[in-house]
């Protein structure tokens, strides 16, 4: 063991004695690195980084050699650039054994190089840049060197530089080097703020420069010098350093003279680069401040600018650089002192564009800019916008003028309040004194919008008396502002002591929305409070953080924030909305407190407006804004762009054009009103269609167009960008043009169409998920027979549920277009809910699913996708594992063959519960779904089965049919008419009409009390793969009796005979009212005055003239000439005010402002062809069109037309019945008490709404029979409305059955109403436009039921059950006209809406048109070229000109005219025409277009008589 401790001694000397040789071994270094000797010819040529070392001769020679040889004596790191430049990416170890010189080649585009010791401590700098003078220039003088004087041995480390085409490291006698000693900086007892400058090392006796005051402020004082206890020193002067380390402490003269006694125009200039004397910035995340010198009347001051680097982003740095440069972040914030008038002047590296200069950006861009400040503000301040490097920021302030003697304040109170409870003058306020403020101002700006006035409720839930503005939050975040801003009089200063106010939130889910603040004019914000709102109207609160909300806030300023507000230029009072998009908040009075001091100034004030011409064509915008202006007042003016027009000039009230530019500034000194004048520019459409299965937004165009009524608009000369995008589904094959790329440009010159064409794989159904959706969403695209699905959200009872919309329209979702679920957790456990479909797919075999999931927030990780053909029994096809959150996966798997040409076929995504939960904790289920492509291959399964008939109307051995008609077949599937097809009724042959299952002969004409056999060949009809029925279809049924009717005028005509008003006056008055009295109403658009002598109150509580129209006279028939060209309404006051729900027309409501109002004694009115519609617009609260208390009205091919209420049937023991026509509306607009049958009306939905919502019911409630619901909205429907909702406990009953859905409701159908349920809601055969039955299966039957509610407190709440929601088809062939309408006393609304048929043998000769006469016509209506003119009694007519196109329409005994015959002139060739009966009429518009009645403009009459023969004529309507 000894003998190899003394192996390992020995081992250690030699070790030893090898390093101190090589220490000892020290040579001069001298290296040219730009000649390129040490470098290879590779190396120089591909510029890539090396390492080596260089070995250094006796004779200073160099020889390159690996960088870890043992003779290195330096190692070097880097990349070769140039002969010139030398090398970049520098770095050299060497090491020394004590003192040396480091010396490197200076260059111009270099930089600093760092020295450090084998510790790492940093021991010199050698900044070798030098402008002008590189090291190839002067190889002798162009050098910079430092000095490591240790006399230890070590390692340095040099590294940077930038480019260094030299370096020389060269021993040096520790004796001729002289001592160090170091200058610390100190604040010492100073309570200065800022940053003290670096310590300094210097050699005694050099010569040392102190630096000039950068970065240290003492308010009220400057720093005339520094102290080391004996000797004062000034800024800037350079002293010979002294022979022992001291310490500096600053020494501050108080100053005499301020900014505010400048007699003359004073610059100040901040240098921002070490180069120009700045000391370190370093502001990142935290404040800072720069420092310069002002000399103010021969006096030299400190001025400061305040440096903010906390915004995001923000920073203000120049360590490690010696230019002149700083880096400034976007966000930072610089204050600056100023005044108006004051100029500010920045340069930047780069050009300088979006930085803002107290809010403006008023200045030409470039890498120098100077704005002028129009403000009156000591301080502003600059937002830099263009993150750069900038080089110096120069403020000149100009002289300030003095001001005369006025009144003076001495700390005296004031204050200023804000009503708050004016909708028509929001800035409504009082001061005190009244003379102490000049500019007081209510400011809710562009995205808040006012609403009305509600009454404030305290955070106890009582209420307060208080009322306060209804705000509703028109932008995108609830951090959107509201300001009241107070600013004092000229000469005076304001300082706030308190301020208080009066708040309620109307929405939910806003803890701590209120956020109090004020602003400066320079910007400046001080926070006074956070708050959560107490919920106006709410007695009682859940919510945990409600224990804390306010309805008031009252806030006591601290010193500290009166001081900070306190000024000549006042404040903005800030509160932040504090609620979500689309809901409100209240505001009732503010209230700001404080003092003034002071002498006012004598000031003229004037008012500035600025509007546009054309008047009201764009926005304009004036800043700063204010009610007032103080003379001189400078104000920049802003006009927006308008489309389809060209910004012009603005002018004066003199027409004095002021300016070309859109933005200017103006000088204010007179009361004045300038105009934004605007010219109209020429504006083309763009018509884009696509074809082949895609859909219009898979066209997207480039600047998006401007849409006006309803067509896309361009501005001359705008090029437009075209982009078709397809999916897994759908392919772009080519535009109209011929372009096949799918990008394609054109300039508007022109109105111009383009086509995409797509062409589409076999797929059955398909969600994008690009528009909005999220509760039982339609098919995005859909196969034949599928047009009804709809994807759930459900549990396992068969509940469904709303999901988080995240389609394209609301922003999407990690990248994709989705339906995030979102269920509460404690409303059903996390996984228990779970998207499901169901989908025909009888034409597809070999069936794919393909889908992307994703979460975020908590969910399961892995979902199991299932299949079922029964929805009950359910088999997994595989699972879409989710890898971590935000991560689509997506999954595509088959399904089994059994799937195949299945008539339903389900699946669902459903959690796979025995994998981990994932994601952000949350009390929402994150999980989202995306991208579900279904398809399969198209093959249509052949069940060899013909169609089988179920159902005909009329039923076989009817004997109530009508003469004028149509027979309906229905069959057991989807059907076609095969090309051999042939019906007859009494040998006459019908043209069929399919839908679905259903074809539909449509008859005319027949007679009475006859009987008619309807035929239809075997063969005519086959299902959709060919297999034809082999029997022929007939059955027998008779036309119902109808007594002759007696001939009879109109009792008055609308407008011939007087108005409205007077025609129903007219038939009140009459002797004898058992008598019907028909008033017929020329086509025309009549606007029912306003009654000034009936007075109502509306809800804002005055009194306006009465806009209903009362009847209370039974047996009257009211008459339109076309329901298209033949309207009423009524004239409603132009007055808003909020009626909680917002605003509304002061007369919404049922019984205030409707347009017609049927009271109890007006039974059996009978209404035909003609609208009736509401005046008040939209979305203005409930509009009643029909307000019905009477009995037994009918209405035949009536529009109503209205949005909320539309129809009122107000009478629960009352009869109501309509037949054809459109009922139009959103919101419960079909509602009310008794029974009412529809018939074959049109239902259009204009929005996602409720359409029926009945209440109290005879007997049978609402009936809806072959009905068709259209969408009526701008934004479509499908799947988004629903049919109702129960307006009472137990009671409501609606039933549609044999419903063609145009666009389907929500997969629930029907909705909540007020703790209501119905005793029936449900539906019979529901098809969609193609006839696809529609899936009932999720409709809606338990309902949360309550007797009353107060707040979140329900007494008695339970769950409801109805009857079914689908009807049998015995239950439904039950509710028929009869059974519903005819009770006790068989009251048949039919025998009155029966139609007199056409005229026929309607002929023209010369002046004289005749007809044939009918006993079942009450008279005859003459119309020239397609407008009524006349009425007769007789079959015979002279016309006034024979060269007009001539027609006859007859009046059935209610008054009701049918179809128009055109006459034919007498000849031959006609009169053979003429000889047979009409059997069937079809009307063509110009284009070829089949219509179902004359339109406006050119028709084309053609018909088909019973000998075969057909004819033609042209009818022009205007």
């Amino acid at each position: 063991m000894n003998r190899n401790l003394l192996r390992f001694g020995l081992l250690c000397l030699v070790l030893l004695v090898s390093v101190v040789t090589k220490a000892g071994d020290f040579r001069d270094i001298k290296l040219d690195l730009a000649d390129g000797s040490l470098f290879t010819a590779d190396e120089m040529s591909t510029q890539s980084a090396t390492s080596f070392g260089v070995s250094i001769a006796t004779d200073g020679s160099a020889t390159r050699v690996a960088a870890d040889a043992t003779d290195a004596n330096v190692a070097i790191s880097c990349k070769y650039h140039d002969n010139q430049h030398g090398v970049t990416n520098f770095k050299a170890t060497v090491p020394v054994t004590g003192p040396v010189k480091i010396t490197m080649g200076n260059c111009t585009y270099g930089s600093t190089a760092t020295v450090k010791d084998a510790q790492g401590t940093t021991i010199g700098t050698i900044n070798v840049k030098e402008a002008g003078n590189c090291w190839h220039g002067n190889k002798t003088a162009n050098v910079t060197s430092c000095l490591y004087k240790g006399t230890e041995a070590t390692t340095l480390t040099i590294e940077g530089g930038g480019y260094v085409p030299y370096l020389a490291v060269e021993a040096v006698n520790a004796a001729d080097l002289a001592s160090d000693i170091t200058l610390t900086y100190s604040l010492g007892t100073t309570t200065a703020e800022g940053t003290l400058p670096a310590n300094a090392t210097v050699e005694v006796g050099s010569s040392y420069t102190l630096p000039v005051n950068t970065t240290l402020y003492l308010a009220g004082s400057t720093l005339t010098g520094w102290t080391d206890g004996t000797n004062t020193y000034k800024p800037g002067e350079t002293i010979t350093a002294p022979s022992a380390s001291a310490t500096l402490t600053p020494v501050f003269t108080a100053n005499t003279k301020s900014l505010a006694d400048r007699t003359e125009a004073t610059t100040l200039t901040y240098y921002f680069g070490h180069k120009n004397g700045a000391q370190d910035i370093n502001y990142q995340g935290k404040k800072g401040i720069l420092v310069t010198q002002a000399i103010v009347d021969g006096e030299t001051i400190d001025v400061k600018i305040n440096l903010d680097g906390t915004p995001n982003g923000a920073k203000f740095n120049n360590a490690g650089r010696v230019d002149e440069w700083a880096q400034m972040n976007a966000n930072g914030i610089i204050t600056v002192p100023s005044c108006k008038g004051a100029t500010i002047e920045m340069a930047a590296y780069g050009n300088i564009t979006t930085t803002t200069i107290d809010g403006q950006a008023e200045y030409t861009s470039g890498k120098v800019i100077s704005q002028t400040i129009a403000s009156s503000a000591e301080t502003v301040d600059i937002v830099i916008g263009d993150g750069s490097y900038y080089s110096y920021l120069k403020v000149t302030l100009p002289v300030i003028a003095s001001k005369p003697a006025g009144k003076t304040f001495n700390n005296e109170a004031a204050n200023v309040v804000f009503a708050m409870n004016d909708i028509n003058n929001a800035s409504a306020s009082t001061t005190s004194p009244t003379d102490a403020f000049s500019t007081i101002a209510f400011d809710y700006g562009a995205n808040l919008s006012l609403k009305g006035i509600l009454e404030i409720t305290k955070a106890d839930g009582t209420p307060s008396g208080i009322k306060g503005l209804k705000i509703n939050n028109d932008s995108g975040t609830k951090q959107t502002e509201l300001n009241w801003l107070v600013r004092p009089a000229a000469g005076l200063t304001f300082t706030p002591t308190k301020v208080s106010g009066y708040v309620n939130r109307c929405g939910t889910d806003v803890e701590n929305g209120i956020v109090i603040s004020a602003h400066k004019a320079n910007g400046e914000v001080v926070a006074l409070g956070t708050y959560t709102a107490w919920r106006q109207g709410k007695a009682t609160s859940k919510q945990t953080y409600d224990n804390t909300a306010i309805h008031q806030f009252e806030i006591t300023l601290t010193a500290e924030q009166q001081a900070a507000l306190a000024g000549t230029d006042g404040f903005y009072l800030t509160s932040t909305i504090g609620v979500n998009p689309n809901k409100q908040a209240v505001f009732g009075p503010v209230t700001i407190e404080g003092t003034v001091n002071g002498t006012l100034v004598a000031v003229n004030k004037y008012k500035l407006s600025a509007v546009t011409n054309p008047e009201g064509i764009a926005d304009v915008t004036v800043y700063p804004k204010s009610d007032e202006y103080q003379e001189n007042d400078e104000v920049t003016l802003t006009a927006a762009d308008k489309f389809g027009y060209n910004f012009v000039n603005w002018t004066d009230k003199n027409g004095t054009v002021l300016s070309t530019e859109s933005k200017f500034k103006y000088t204010v000194t007179e009361d004045q009103t300038l105009t934004a004048n605007y010219k109209k520019v020429k504006t083309y459409a763009l018509d884009v269609n696509v074809e082949g299965g895609a859909k219009d937004y898979m066209v997207t165009l480039s600047p998006a167009p401007e849409m006006v009524d309803g067509k896309k608009m361009y501005e001359e000369g705008t090029e437009v960008t075209l982009t078709a995008t397809g999916n897994d589904i759908i392919d772009f094959n080519n535009w109209s043009n011929g372009e096949t790329t799918a990008e394609i440009k054109t300039t508007m010159n022109a109105d111009q169409t383009f086509t995409a064409t797509f062409s589409a794989k076999d797929y059955i159904v398909a969600w994008d998920f690009y528009q909005e959706g999220k509760e039982g969403r339609t098919a995005d695209f859909a196969a034949a027979d599928n047009d009804a699905v709809q994807l759930v959200l459900r549990d396992a009872e068969g509940n469904s549920y709303g999901w988080l919309d995240k389609s394209n329209t609301a922003g999407g979702y990690e990248g994709k277009n989705a339906a995030v679920n979102w269920t509460k957790t404690t409303t059903k456990a996390l996984g228990d809910t779970y998207w499901q479909t169901k989908f025909n797919a009888t034409a597809f075999t070999d069936i794919k699913v393909k889908s992307s999931m994703l979460y975020n927030y908590n969910a399961y990780e892995t979902y199991n996708v299932e299949y079922s053909l029964d929805g009950e029994k359910w088999t997994k096809v595989g699972a879409i594992a989710m890898p971590g959150a935000k991560a689509w996966t997506a999954g595509e798997f088959t399904l089994p063959a059994d799937a195949n040409n299945q008539a339903a076929v389900f699946v669902r995504w459903i959690a796979d519960k025995t994998s981990s939960v994932k994601g952000t904790t949350g009390t929402n289920d994150g999980i989202a779904l995306a991208q579900i492509y279904i398809t399969g291959t198209a093959k249509l399964f052949d069940d060899g089965t013909a169609p089988v008939l179920q159902s005909q109307v009329p039923a076989i051995g009817a004997t109530n049919a009508s003469a004028n008609g149509k027979i309906v077949l229905t069959f057991d599937e989807k059907v076609k008419l095969t090309e051999s097809a042939k019906a007859t009724l009494n040998g006459q042959e019908l043209t069929g009409t399919v839908s679905g299952k259903t074809i539909t002969f449509a008859y005319k004409g027949l007679s009475y009390a006859t009987e008619y056999t309807f035929a239809l060949a075997a063969g005519s009809v086959a299902d959709l793969t060919d297999n034809a029925i082999q029997s022929d279809i007939t059955f027998s049924f008779t036309t119902k009796e109808k007594p002759a009717v007696a001939k009879a005028l109109y009792d008055f005509i609308v407008p011939t005979d007087g108005t409205f008003t007077e025609a129903l006056a007219a038939a009140a008055k009459r002797a004898d009212t058992s008598k019907r009295f028909r008033i017929f109403i020329k086509q025309g658009d009549y606007k029912i005055p306003a009654n000034p002598n009936s007075m109502v109150t509306g809800i804002d509580g005055k009194q306006y003239p009465s806009a209903t129209t009362y009847m209370n006279t039974p047996n009257v028939s009211i008459i339109g000439e076309s329901n298209e060209n033949t309207s009423i309404t009524n004239t409603v006051p132009a007055v808003e005010c909020d009626n909680g729900f917002g605003m509304a027309n002061v007369l919404e409501g049922i019984g205030h402002g409707d347009v017609l109002s049927l009271e109890s004694g007006a039974t059996n009115t009978y209404f035909q062809d003609i609208k009736m519609y509401s005046s008040m617009g939209d979305g203005k609260g409930r509009d009643i069109v029909l307000n019905d208390k009477s009995n037994k009205t009918i209405c035949k091919n009536v529009n109503l037309w209205a949005y909320q209420d539309t129809y009122v049937s107000n009478n629960q023991k009352g009869r109501f019945y309509f037949e054809g026509g459109i009922l139009r509306g959103n919101t419960d607009y079909l509602c009310g008490k008794g029974d009412v049958y529809y018939n074959n009306v049109d239902l259009l939905m204009c929005g996602t709404g409720y359409l029926a919502v009945p209440s109290q019911p005879t007997k049978y409630g609402y009936i809806f029979k072959d009905c068709t619901i259209k969408d009526g909205s701008t934004a479509g429907i499908n799947g988004k409305y629903k049919l109702g909702r129960p307006w009472g406990k137990g009671t409501p009953i609606a039933l549609f059955i044999d419903t063609k859905m145009e666009v389907i409701p929500t997969a629930a159908g029907w909705d909540e109403m007020s703790g209501g349920y119905p005793k029936r809601f449900a539906e019979y055969n529901s098809t969609t436009a193609t006839g696809t039955a529609v899936d009932l299966s999720g409709r809606k039957q338990v309902y949360d039921a309550y007797d009353a509610k107060d707040g979140d407190n329900y007494t008695n709440r339970r769950n409801e059950t109805a009857e079914s929601p689908v009807l049998t088809a015995e239950e439904a062939a039950f509710y028929t006209i009869e059974t519903v309408m005819g009770a006790d006393d068989d009251w048949d609304p039919t025998a009155a809406t029966e139609q007199a048929s056409a005229p026929t043998n309607v002929k023209i000769a010369g002046n004289n048109l005749t007809w044939d006469n009918s006993n079942y016509a009450l008279l005859w209506a003459v119309c020239k070229d397609g407008k009524v003119v006349d009425f007769t009694v007789e079959p015979t007519y002279n016309v006034d000109d024979a060269s007009a196109t001539w027609s006859v329409r007859a009046a059935n005994e209610m008054g009701g005219l049918g179809e128009a015959t055109v006459a034919s002139t007498s000849t031959g060739i006609e009169n053979i025409a003429t000889s047979s009966d009409v059997l069937s009429t079809k009307i063509y518009s110009a284009d070829g277009v089949q219509v179902s009645k004359l339109q406006r403009g050119i028709n084309i009459v053609v018909k088909t008589m019973t000998d075969g023969s057909k004819k033609t004529n042209k009818v022009v309507l205007k």
